[in-house]
């Protein structure tokens, strides 16, 4: 229950950690066969370097919308 504490208490630092991350990759990361895979990975790495009291041992994707800059 502690870890959930944690995670939730650094959950703005957790967002943010996201945003930068995924506003950084371009359309070429994201037609790789094995994006899911890797993203999941990334995700993860950063949720425990933001919470280093816990740790995640893997994530879930709800929903995954793709938007392409012309």
């Amino acid at each position: 229950m502690a870890d959930i504490t944690t995670i939730y208490t650094n959950l703005p630092r957790i967002i943010d950690n996201f945003q930068v991350y995924l506003r950084e990759l371009c359309m070429e990361n994201l037609q790789v066969g094995a994006v899911m895979y890797r993203l999941r990975e990334e995700i993860r790495n950063k949720v425990n370097a933001a919470v280093r009291a816990a740790r995640v041992n893997d994530g879930l994707f709800k929903e995954m919308i793709v938007q392409q800059m012309l």
